[in-house]
């Protein structure tokens, strides 16, 4: 019995120095992880959403990017603070193979606009592999100011050559024109953002992928005034999971080919995503005078609450409604450290993209147009391989019916409303 309780006491003065060894661990840890992390108050930065705080925050950027401590690969952007910053980018490449941009307090635009240029943004990451960006802040880029008249506006946030990019837990407000923009790079995964701008607000689309390969999206709100994700050329192995969107134009492949340019979408997986309220669904849109193909695409277990017209391919497509925007293809903002044939520009008389290998699957919902289903295509190249498998929606208004529309379309379908296809 003496044993027994000897033996016990013992265990529990063992447990004892453990349980304080490990919290002094973990005290000593949470030292040393602050202890790695760069403020942009250390260097001057002031935080009260008046002071011009562009200077400190490249000093910062410098410290841990250049920094010769290999500790310090965490800029800090710390929480109950607001910082005002002009355009700047943030160039790379580091010593670090990763560095982390820790945004938990709010990063805020100027209130009046700029000379933005050609396709420039207000916030620029450059050839920075490894880089992570989360931490539960918030990007204002104070867009109204924008809206009105001003031809070329700028993207709130972009990343260019930025592989194996992290982003995550941030909330994007009202960009004067796309609010994240990604191109020339690999391996990106994204998820937890929410994006909020007005409805009417023009060509304010949530995220732009453009030349990317090995993209992952998911887990995200994106309420904007235009497409909540375009996929542009020279993008493929995309895949979009769990999107919340609405209001805005929908998920959209395109606009591919504009001005003659060869362009390529292929492998895009878009699933398990609810489009509320919005201008179109999912859409894929090609100029007539391109060239290129649009290819290994699907749209899975998609529901469609009052979207105006659901499922969209346009092959001679045409934008009334640009407002001077500049599209990925005609811009001269991205610098791809790889060779793709998006460059290579004909003299308008391109035969067209090829569409094919499309599938949709499970698309239900409601559709607030009476034609639910719009297959555009051209007379000449066509849309190939086409299929639906249990594509069904209503009407958003009761005792309405809805319909479907192919023209130059091959393809089958499968318990599905699409009658003008041929039924499997």
């Amino acid at each position: 019995m003496r044993r027994s309780s000897f033996f016990i006491v013992s265990l529990m003065v063992c447990l004892f120095q453990i349980s304080k060894s490990g919290a002094h661990d973990n005290a000593k840890n949470g030292f040393e992880s602050h202890r790695r992390s760069i403020s942009v108050t250390s260097f001057g930065a002031v935080g009260d959403g008046k002071t011009d705080d562009t200077k400190a925050f490249l000093k910062a950027w410098e410290g841990v990017c250049n920094g010769g401590s290999k500790r310090n690969k965490r800029l800090l952007v710390p929480l109950g603070k607001t910082f005002m910053i002009k355009p700047l980018t943030f160039v790379g490449p580091c010593k670090s193979s990763s560095i982390s941009f820790l945004i938990k307090g709010n990063l805020v635009a100027p209130g009046y606009t700029w000379y933005a240029g050609r396709y420039p943004s207000w916030i620029s990451f450059d050839s920075i592999n490894g880089l992570v960006v989360t931490g539960g802040g918030t990007i204002d880029g104070r867009g109204s100011v924008w809206w009105g008249n001003v031809q070329h506006r700028p993207t709130a946030m972009h990343f260019n050559n930025c592989n194996g990019l992290r982003m995550s837990n941030l909330r994007h407000l009202n960009s004067p024109r796309n609010h994240v923009g990604l191109s020339c790079s690999e391996n990106i995964k994204v998820s937890g953002l929410k994006m909020n701008a007005p409805g009417d607000s023009p060509n304010t689309d949530g995220i732009d992928i453009s030349n990317c390969r090995g993209v992952e999206i998911r887990d995200s709100v994106i309420a904007t005034g235009d497409d909540c994700i375009a996929i542009n050329s020279g993008s493929s192995f995309i895949n979009i999971t769990g999107i919340f969107c609405g209001p805005g134009h929908g998920i959209s492949i395109g606009s591919l080919g504009e001005n003659g340019y060869f362009a390529t979408v292929e492998e895009v997986r878009v699933k398990n995503c609810t489009l509320r309220n919005t201008t179109n669904g999912v859409r894929i849109k090609t100029y007539e005078n391109g060239s290129g193909y649009a290819r290994k695409i699907s749209f899975e277990d998609i529901n469609m609450i009052a979207s105006e017209n659901p499922i969209i391919i346009e092959q001679n497509y045409h934008d009334w409604g640009k407002n001077g925007e500049v599209s990925f293809e005609d811009s001269n903002y991205q610098s791809c450290h790889f060779n793709h044939l998006y460059k290579t520009q004909s003299s308008g008389n391109g035969r067209g993209v090829k569409v094919s290998n499309v599938r949709y699957t499970r698309i239900l919902g409601s559709s607030a147009s009476d034609k639910a289903i719009t297959l555009n295509c051209d007379a000449d190249l066509g849309c190939v391989d086409i299929v639906m498998d249990h594509v069904n929606m209503v009407s958003a208004t009761s005792g309405r019916e809805v319909s479907a529309s192919c023209k130059n379309v091959r393809g089958i379908y499968f318990n599905s409303m699409v009658s003008c296809l041929k039924k499997h």
